[in-house]
C-alpha cells in the first residue's frame, strides 16, 4: 500500500511539475508569436486593448496551433496579464 501511494504521488508531481514551473506564461506564447508565425505580441497589444479581451480573442481563434493553449483557460489568463502589465 505504502509503495503504490508513493508512486501515486510521483506520478502526480511528475505530471504537475512542468505547469509549476513556467513563471514566464508569456513566454511560451512568444515562441510562435514573433510577427512572422503568427502577430507579434506588440500587434496582440494594439488589437486587443484588455486582458480578457486577448483571452477571448485566444479562445475564438480558428488557427489549429491554437488549441493547446485554449485547453489551459488559467495559462491564457496568465500570459496576458503579462503581456498588458
Amino acid at each position: 500500500m505504502k509503495k503504490s501511494l508513493l508512486t501515486l504521488l510521483a506520478a502526480a508531481t511528475v505530471a504537475l511539475a512542468p505547469s509549476l514551473a513556467s513563471a514566464d506564461a508569456a513566454a511560451t506564447c512568444k515562441g510562435c508569436h514573433n510577427g512572422s508565425v503568427a502577430p507579434a505580441v506588440d500587434a496582440l497589444k494594439a488589437k486587443f486593448k484588455t486582458a480578457d479581451a486577448l483571452v477571448a480573442g485566444a479562445k475564438a481563434s480558428v488557427n489549429p496551433m491554437m488549441k493547446p493553449a485554449q485547453a489551459d483557460e488559467a495559462k491564457l489568463k496568465a500570459a496576458a496579464a503579462e503581456i498588458f502589465k
